[in-house]
C-alpha cells in the first residue's frame, strides 16, 4: 500500500513537472526588427514631372483649360518643394531628344525623367529655367 501510494505520488510529480517544463518553454522569441528608416516624404514628381498631365485637356472646350491646370501644377509643385526644402522646378516645359539619341548629342542637350541636362566636356549639367528652378522637359 505503501509502494502503491508512493508510485501514484512519483505519476503525480512526474505529470506535473512535464507539464512545467511545456509552460516553461513558452513562445519562441521573434526576429529582431530592422533598424527605423524615417518614411521618405511624397514626392509628386518621382515619376514624372508634370503630374497633373494638363495634356488631356487640349481638347477642351473652355480654351483656357490647358493654362488652368498648368498653373495649378507649377503651384502645387513649387509649395512641394518648398516644404521639404528642394529646388523647385520651372515652369515651362520644353520638348527636347531623350539621352542616348543622335539629336541629344548633336543639340548638347537632353531630357532625363523629365528633367533638362546639357552635355559637358567631362558628363552633363542639369539645366536651370530662366524664370528660376530647374528646367523640365519632355521627351520627343
Amino acid at each position: 500500500m505503501l509502494r502503491l501510494t508512493l508510485l501514484a505520488a512519483l505519476a503525480a510529480f512526474s505529470l506535473a513537472a512535464h507539464g512545467q517544463t511545456i509552460r516553461a518553454q513558452g513562445p519562441k522569441p521573434t526576429p529582431a526588427k530592422p533598424a527605423y528608416r524615417p518614411a521618405q516624404p511624397y514626392n509628386s514628381m518621382a515619376r514624372d514631372t508634370t503630374p497633373f498631365n494638363c495634356d488631356q485637356y487640349r481638347g477642351h472646350p473652355h480654351p483656357g483649360m490647358v493654362g488652368f491646370c498648368e498653373g495649378i501644377e507649377h503651384m502645387t509643385l513649387q509649395n512641394e518643394a518648398r516644404r521639404q526644402g528642394r529646388p523647385g522646378a520651372s515652369k515651362s516645359v520644353v520638348a527636347l531628344p531623350a539621352l542616348g539619341s543622335p539629336e541629344a548629342s548633336q543639340l548638347g542637350y537632353a531630357c532625363v525623367g523629365g528633367q533638362a541636362f546639357k552635355r559637358l566636356a567631362n558628363g552633363w549639367e542639369q539645366v536651370s529655367a530662366a524664370e528660376g528652378g530647374w528646367q523640365r522637359c519632355k521627351g520627343a
